[in-house]
């Protein structure tokens, strides 16, 4: 087996002067796990897209009404788990007893659902595999039930201990503006909209990482921001596609379909797990 640490990933793709052939080879990111597959944000599609080989995971936070961070990209609930909650608004012993049904994936001997995760139980399992970076991405509704302040101390108290292996992001420039001024050495903020007003909110943040939809994203590098930033373009759940962002020099893409992506002759070389 070959197995890349942190430190190798981050300084590869850092590195000013790369081959052709590395240029030309992006690292994925493993948005909410692998729900291709596997129900999202659950710890059983996080753990098989670290299986598969990924070097990167995306997760969202919400805040139970406790103030718990959960795995969880919407506050309302119907479409994850099919019930009329909101889970800023529920107790930490309800969400325990709800779960998310498993994707029409074609997998074999699957169970039915999984159990939404909180955060502590999730960095556990991330510290098992030192290797791999988590980008935890702190959403909106969250802050905006429970004031900023009060949810970035929930969710930065949580992490502190793996803090090597998180990096908080947001849509919200004030969220990782807050985690920076709490020494986060690596923030991530996620453009919510192309404009100038948006440029200029970026180069005062100088963010490690600033994320953008293929929708927003110009293809012409010359077109894009700059500044000391990685470019992370979401979603994107073909090797072409994958392959065609690393030549305008997006080498940072989160997919749905880790597992499958990871299958590719060339993305595979980025994997960090790989069988010899």
């Amino acid at each position: 087996m070959i197995q890349n640490t942190e430190q190798d990933v981050i300084h590869i793709i850092y590195r000013k002067h790369l081959s052709v052939t590395e240029q030309t080879i992006p690292y994925l990111i493993a948005h909410r796990g692998y729900p291709a597959c596997y129900p999202e944000n659950t710890l059983a599609g996080l753990e098989a897209a670290m299986l598969a080989g990924t070097c990167f995971v995306e997760i969202d936070i919400q805040l139970s009404a406790r103030r718990t961070p959960f795995l969880c990209h919407d506050d309302h609930l119907q479409r994850l788990t099919g019930t009329d909650h909101c889970l800023t608004q529920l107790d930490d012993s309800v969400i325990n007893m709800l779960s998310v049904p498993y994707p029409d994936s074609g997998l074999a001997s699957t169970p039915e659902a999984e159990s939404l995760s909180d955060l502590i139980t999730f960095c556990q399992l991330l510290q098992e595999w030192p290797w791999v970076t988590a980008f935890v991405e702190i959403k909106l509704e969250s802050i905006a039930k429970f004031g900023l302040t009060a949810t970035m101390d929930a969710i930065l108290e949580v992490i502190h201990p793996y803090h090597k292996q998180c990096v908080i992001i947001s849509f919200d420039a004030r969220a990782v503006a807050f985690a920076r001024r709490q020494d986060a050495a690596r923030i991530g903020w996620v453009v919510p909209k192309w404009d100038n007003e948006h440029g200029i909110i970026a180069k005062q943040l100088a963010p490690e990482f600033l994320f953008c939809s293929t929708s927003r994203l110009p293809h012409d590098s010359h077109e894009r921001w700059q500044g000391p930033w990685q470019w992370v373009v979401y979603t994107v759940n073909d090797s072409h596609t994958a392959l065609r962002y690393a030549d305008e020099g997006v080498f940072l893409i989160e997919t749905d379909t880790i597992g499958a992506l990871l299958q590719h002759p060339l993305l595979k070389k980025n994997a960090c797990i790989q069988s010899l």
